[in-house]
């Protein structure tokens, strides 16, 4: 860590600075605030800062102090917020910041701020240090680690991108571009993946149907299971699958279990334990050069022949096995044929790129041929985050080829530039856009309620029908255009999905699988309110969303 440049830079800025100089606007990046311009302002003379904010105590209250006399104001970068700064980085530099960040969010001051219930708010307060910190290092002014490209820059460049066509946009009466063989070799190519054809592909909506295929393809496995997840629960699921793996390990079957280094820190210990003690491989992502990323793609393959993938963990709330549980609306997608030969070799690459570093074995990469299974055209699109962002490009780019409908589905939905620029457009062209997502109540992240409803409400002034959902959490992540291209994976539309995630999603071109979709989707709708008016979703101005909108918009 360059400690001394980073407390330098952002500990000793002048007195009487109006605006933030280069360096702290680094920090800043444009993540948080597009439009805002800094007024100039004179600031007061500030205070040294002396040894009593090495004690995380004292660091935190002050930040509250502070964070509190914000009083939710977007447009100033005065005293108060240069100081919350200043703080900021001396606790970094001193790595205190989480403790100290934790004793803020602990503060009475703080507590009208952050969300409710209880559960809620511990899980903010757990997780709002660490993006800090991810935030810190994405500013390039760590040793080792390239900073972050600014928002507005990366967005213009993938709008370019996405709308570099031999064909003009089409509206409204005009055929989808997606009935030309063209645009769709144009989306092959930003997408990394081909449309292989003959799959047959089935869509599986919420945990019963999933995990009953799940378990039929486990037991009918007669080579190999392969299992890639973000999350892993110690609970009846858990216990389940852990069973299912185990007992097809004694059979002789190569078990194989690949999960997010950063989460299995936290849950399903006791199942990997198991697990391994029993001969099953299991292996957590980690990046060494990129600490804060992490593995968010879902997927199973058994025999290298049949894949499932989509939005569902290995949990109680994904598979509604627990009737006391949680029962989250998700939905993944079976398929079989050549495109599950891609997802041998996804699975193959990521295996073998951590678990060599853990003593595990390699994974043979040669190529499957799975025969043909049916008549469907399927690409499987893997994203890293230290590479183009390969599914999201695709997703921008199926939007320029929608000339009638556009629905999405997705359980966070936050409002990157290029992003609401390319779904403004296709309303401009007289294209339907829909967007379904979780209300403030439903939503189960709360360090994203007040910037999502803030995105929603954009839509919808845009001209978007924009849903919320009512009832349980919605975890599903789809998208359909024109009748003609539906896509399923892991996907979110939110900055972590770009800066830090590994991702997963199915792209199918074919009308009888959009049509399938956009019948879920119709149903789906039953199951929340349309928002008639922005003001609705409410009004999150507060501190903390200040601060989470300009300091941490990357993380979230």
């Amino acid at each position: 860590m360059k400690t001394a440049a980073l407390s330098l830079l952002l500990c000793s800025l002048p007195a009487a600075a109006a605006a933030l100089p280069p360096e702290l606007e680094r920090l800043r990046a444009a993540d948080m605030d597009f439009s805002s311009q800094v007024p100039a302002v004179p600031a007061p003379a500030e205070d040294e800062l002396g040894p009593e904010y090495d004690d995380p105590a004292v660091a935190g209250e002050e930040l509250a102090r502070l964070a509190a006399s914000q009083k939710g104001s977007t447009g100033s970068l005065g005293f108060m917020e240069r100081r919350i700064v200043r703080i900021m980085a001396r606790a970094h530099a001193k790595g205190r910041l989480e403790p100290a960040l934790e004793r803020m969010l602990g503060s009475r001051l703080m507590q009208r701020f952050i969300p409710a219930p209880p559960a809620k708010k511990q899980d903010y307060i757990k997780k709002f240090p660490k993006m800090v910190a991810a935030q810190v290092e994405g500013t390039g002014l760590v040793d080792g680690v390239d900073g972050f490209e600014a928002w507005q820059e990366m967005s213009r460049r993938h709008i370019a991108l996405a709308k570099a066509s031999a064909f003009a946009p089409r509206g409204a009466g005009q055929p989808s571009l997606f009935t030309e063989a063209a645009f769709a070799g144009e989306w092959e190519k930003l997408a990394g993946a081909a449309f292989r054809p003959g799959n047959l592909v089935t869509p599986l909506i919420d945990g019963p149907a999933s995990f009953g295929e799940r378990e039929r393809l486990i037991r009918s496995a007669r080579k190999s299971v392969h299992l890639m997840v973000w999350g892993y629960y110690d609970d009846l699921t858990g216990q389940r699958t852990r069973d299912l793996l185990i007992a097809k390990k004694r059979e002789g079957l190569d078990v194989r279990v690949l999960v997010d280094g950063n989460i299995s820190n936290f849950i399903g210990m006791e199942s990997l334990g198991a697990l391994a003690a029993a001969g099953v491989e299991v292996a957590r992502f980690r990046d060494p050069a990129r600490k804060y990323d992490g593995m968010h793609a879902k997927l199973l393959v058994t025999d290298g022949e049949y894949a499932i993938t989509g939005g569902m963990n290995i949990g109680d709330k994904y598979s509604h096995l627990n009737p006391e549980a949680h029962h989250w609306r998700d939905t993944d997608v079976l398929f079989t044929g050549p495109a599950a030969d891609d997802a041998a070799r996804i699975f193959a690459a990521g295996w073998n790129e951590v678990a060599p570093l853990q003593g595990l074995s390699r994974l043979p990469e040669g190529k499957t041929l799975t025969p043909e299974k049916g008549g469907v055209r399927a690409a499987l699109v893997y994203q890293r985050a230290d590479l183009e962002p390969a599914i999201y490009l695709a997703l921008l780019k199926a939007m320029y080829g929608a000339s009638s409908r556009i629905n999405i589905e997705n359980a966070y939905f936050v409002t990157i530039p290029s992003l609401k620029t390319a779904l403004t457009d296709a309303i401009k062209r007289g294209v339907r856009v829909a967007i379904l997502s979780n209300s403030a109540q439903s939503n189960n992240e709360p360090i994203l309620t007040g910037i999502m409803m803030e995105s929603l409400a954009e839509m919808a002034e845009a001209g978007a029908e924009v849903y919320v959902r009512e009832g349980e959490t919605l975890h599903s992540k789809f998208m359909t255009v024109d009748g003609e291209f539906a896509a399923v994976g892991s996907y979110n539309f939110h900055p972590k999905s770009i800066r830090h995630e590994r991702e997963i999603t199915l792209g199918v071109l074919d009308r009888g699988f959009a049509a399938e979709m956009e019948e879920v989707f119709r149903r789906d709708l039953g199951q929340a309110r349309r928002v008639a008016d922005p003001k609705e979703l409410g009004d999150y101005k507060s501190p903390l969303n200040f601060i989470v909108r300009r300091y941490m918009f990357s993380q979230l």
